[in-house]
């Protein structure tokens, strides 16, 4: 979920990659580059709990795709364990998958 920090309308957006600094994201909606926005993200916990962890963003890049539009963000704050436990996590997990 994307939500407009200036109060407009959220809206659903689908994960294409994310790290420590950002994320790319495609959605049939727009954002003007340097928007301020909060991405909500899902993640399945070991019990296969729902938890969720909201990021603040700014906008960096918007591009047309024949699906809607692509959008690249980073994060206000750098990701860490403290502040973002199920996304560093998520993020450790897959740099350990991908050795």
């Amino acid at each position: 979920m994307v939500s407009p920090q200036n109060g407009a309308k959220g809206f659903t957006a689908v994960l294409n990659n994310v790290n420590k600094i950002g994320a790319g994201l495609h959605s049939k909606e727009t954002l003007p580059i340097g928007a301020k926005i909060t991405v909500s993200l899902a993640f399945l916990d070991p019990d296969r709990v729902e938890q969720q962890e909201k990021l603040g963003a700014t906008v960096a890049w918007v591009k047309s795709w024949e699906k809607g539009m692509l959008i690249g963000v980073v994060w206000d704050d750098l990701v860490t364990k403290e502040k973002n436990r199920w996304l560093y996590y998520y993020l450790e997990e897959t740099l350990k998958s991908t050795d």
